[in-house]
C-alpha cells in the first residue's frame, strides 16, 4: 500500500478554531485519539518470521505476509503503536500524598498493559524525485498479540529505543483522513530500557514542540501504489483540500529526509 500525505503546521492559537473549522467542513465532531508509540531498531538483519513460532501464530496469515515483506529489506526504525485513553493515564494521587504528608492510599493504577493491543506501522522513506507536490511512501501496517510485546520483536531481530505519546483529533472527509496530532513526551527521568507497563498523570505530560503547537496531517490510502490513475487522483483530492482549507492554514508537502526511517 501507498500513502499519499499534505502537512501543515498549526500554532497552538489556532488550535481551538481550527478544530471547529474542521468539524464544519466534514460534518462530524472531532474524534480524540491518544497512541502510545513505541520504537524499535533492527540489530540485525532481520529473517523470515516463521509462521508458528510464539506469540506470531496470534497474527492473520495476510498480515504476517506484509510483516515478512516489510521486515526482509532495508533497516529501518519500526513503531508499534497502541490506542490508549485518557483514564489509563495515572494520576496525582500518589505524588500528591506524598507531598502533603497525609497517609491516603493512592489510588490504584487502571491501565492494563497485558491488554494492551497492539499493531505494527511500517512507514518507508517518501519516494524521491517524483514531479508531484504531495509526499507519496510506501507503508503497511500488521495487527500484533495484545499485551507484552518484547519478545515478538526481539524474535524479529528488534531492540526497544524509546516511546512517546501522540494526542489529537481525528475527521474523515471522504478519502481523505485528517490528524490534527501533537507529540507528547514522557515526564524528565531515567529513559526504561523497555515499554512502560503504567502511565504517568497527562498533565505531566509534556509537548515535544515547546510551543505547543500542532501538525495537521492530511492523508489518503492507495491500495495499489503502482496505479498511476488511482496516485493522480489522490493527489488531486488533496489538493482540493488544501484548497479548500488555504484561508485557514497551508498545507504542503512534506521534506523528504525529515520523514528518514532509515536505521543509520
Amino acid at each position: 500500500m501507498h500513502e499519499v500525505l499534505l502537512f501543515a503546521s498549526v500554532p497552538v492559537h489556532q488550535h481551538h478554531e481550527l478544530l471547529q473549522q474542521l468539524a464544519g467542513l466534514t460534518a462530524m465532531q472531532p474524534r480524540h485519539c491518544l497512541e502510545r508509540r513505541l520504537i524499535f531498531k533492527a540489530y540485525r538483519k532481520p529473517g523470515l518470521v516463521a509462521g508458528r513460532t510464539g506469540a506470531s501464530q496470534d497474527i492473520q496469515s495476510g498480515d504476517l505476509q506484509r510483516l515478512n515483506k516489510m521486515l526482509n529489506g532495508s533497516m529501518y526504525y519500526t513503531q508499534v503503536v497502541g490506542p490508549v485513553s485518557e483514564k489509563d493515564f495515572g494520576s496525582a494521587t500518589d505524588s500528591d500524598t506524598q507531598m502533603d504528608g497525609t497517609d491516603e492510599t493512592p489510588e490504584a493504577p487502571r491501565y492494563d498493559y497485558e491488554r494492551q493491543p497492539w499493531k505494527l506501522e511500517f512507514r518507508d522513506i517518501p519516494e524521491a524525485g517524483t514531479r508531484s507536490a504531495v509526499t507519496s511512501r510506501q507503508m503497511s501496517s500488521s495487527t500484533l498479540p495484545s499485551g507484552d510485546i518484547m519478545p515478538t520483536m526481539s524474535a524479529w531481530g528488534y531492540s526497544f529505543v524509546t516511546e512517546h505519546v501522540v494526542e489529537g483529533d481525528l475527521f474523515i472527509h471522504n478519502d481523505i483522513t485528517l490528524f490534527l496530532q501533537r507529540v507528547l513526551h514522557y515526564p524528565a527521568g531515567q529513559e526504561p530500557s523497555q515499554p512502560r507497563q503504567q502511565m504517568p498523570a497527562l498533565k505531566d505530560m509534556t509537548p515535544l514542540e515547546k510551543s505547543g503547537s500542532y501538525v495537521l496531517q492530511a492523508s489518503i490510502t492507495v491500495q495499489d501504489g503502482s496505479n498511476q490513475e488511482t496516485m493522480k487522483t489522490a493527489s488531486q483530492h488533496l489538493f482540493g483540500l488544501r484548497e479548500q482549507l488555504k484561508s485557514a492554514v497551508r498545507l504542503e508537502q512534506a521534506d523528504r529526509l525529515s520523514l528518514d526511517t532509515r536505521a543509520k
